[in-house]
């Protein structure tokens, strides 16, 4: 199958493009919103992340070679990443990944944390903060 053209639209929200970026391809469902850690506050005040969806956390490490991330799912993002802020000190940014048409649902997103995490450990580019790979939830072949 080849390569079909595309449009990719990143809104920068505060103008800054060292900020939040909200990504997406303009005609798939999905968006995706990177920040800074220091953002996670002005977030509150948007709706992107009140919402279900798959989320990834970036750091580095003195101790460690490469680079660090934890992968999860959240059925409002925008709280689970509030605890996470309290909670783990090593991430400096976040990608969280949402349905624009509020499509996700607690399936959805326990199958793709799943699969993210079997992959990130297959790939081995970071170190995972997870401690296993959760167990692949069913979901419908339609799903």
């Amino acid at each position: 199958m080849g390569n079909r053209p595309q449009t990719i639209q990143i809104f920068l929200p505060d103008g800054s493009p060292r900020s939040v970026k909200i990504a997406e391809i303009t005609n798939r469902v999905v968006k995706a919103i990177l920040f800074p850690r220091t953002k996670l506050e002005y977030l509150n005040s948007r709706k992107e992340l009140k919402n279900v969806g798959l989320y990834f956390l970036f750091g580095e490490s003195v101790e460690r070679s490469k680079p660090l991330a934890y992968i999860g799912e959240a059925e409002d993002c925008l709280t689970r990443l509030k605890q996470h802020n309290r909670e783990k000190e090593f991430w400096n940014y976040a990608v969280a990944i949402v349905s624009k048409i509020r499509a996700f649902t607690k399936a959805h997103v326990k199958y793709l944390e799943h699969i993210a995490i079997k992959t990130a450990k297959e790939v081995n580019r970071f170190d995972t903060e997870n401690s296993g790979i959760p167990a692949k939830p069913f979901v419908t072949e339609s799903m």
